[in-house]
């Protein structure tokens, strides 16, 4: 019985021991000890953007003016670069979805159009805009300058009237 009291008792204490994760190792002979540190971490997203700006924006039909979509960019990589592509299905009249009032878009000195021939849905030219951009790379997540996409429609006052539509992606990649 006090033989197996003991072996209880000595295994309960090697069990406390191991279990004790913020003591070092047993010494060695020449004194030395250490510790086994898990080590643990996490990459955060590649690629962020923000806008405080409302993600619907009303075009001038009957100006034709310019409208801004502001946003600022950044990405988790070694360069400050990144590729922004832009592009949407054509501007498309919704009482007879087939009147088209051209779109273009301007980015960084780079114009793109989007129209029946160059849009989201084409199998060339799909893209009205894909240029490479300087973005925030900073490890506190600094989002960096304010990035400025104008859109603009091409009217011409022939345009059919009707309510016109479509979703434009403004796309971020690494480079």
């Amino acid at each position: 019985m006090k033989a197996s009291t003991v072996s209880l008792m000595i295994a309960a204490m090697f069990t406390a021991t191991a279990g004790a994760a913020n003591w070092s190792s047993e010494a060695r002979d020449d004194g030395q000890t250490q510790f086994y540190v898990d080590l643990q971490g996490e990459v955060p997203q590649r690629c962020r953007m923000v806008t405080k700006q409302d993600l619907t924006m009303t075009l001038d039909l009957e100006k034709g003016q310019a409208s801004e979509f502001k946003f600022k960019a950044w990405c988790n990589i070694d360069s400050s670069n990144g590729l922004l592509v832009v592009g949407a299905q054509p501007f498309i009249n919704q009482n007879n979805n087939e009147d088209i009032i051209p779109l273009v878009v301007k980015f960084n000195g780079e114009q793109g159009r989007i129209d029946a021939n160059t849009n989201a849905g084409s199998t060339e030219n799909y893209h009205a805009i894909s240029k490479n951009f300087t973005v925030s790379n900073a490890t506190v997540k600094d989002m960096g300058s304010m990035n400025v996409l104008t859109v603009q429609p091409e009217v011409n006052s022939w345009e059919k009237a009707g309510k016109y539509a479509t979703s434009m992606y403004v796309s971020l990649y690494p480079q």
